[in-house]
């Protein structure tokens, strides 16, 4: 009963605290001598506790959602 109650508090406390994003950014591309040839994007998910790590990638220029 003991390790059953450790178990749970411990799984509740992990997925409570981590959420997942999907996070944006636009990039240039060029050509080997500097042309540029359009816009991408590129696209990340991760999956973090941390908010300071979002507000970073938001601070570089980046769309983050929550998914």
């Amino acid at each position: 009963m003991k390790k059953l109650l450790i178990l749970a508090v411990l799984a509740s406390s992990l997925s409570a605290c981590s959420k997942c994003y999907e996070c944006s950014t636009d990039f240039l591309l060029t050509d080997g001598s500097g042309d540029s040839l359009g816009v991408s994007e590129n696209v990340e998910e991760f999956c973090t506790a941390e908010g300071k790590e979002v507000e970073d990638r938001e601070n570089e220029g980046a769309t983050c959602r929550v998914q």
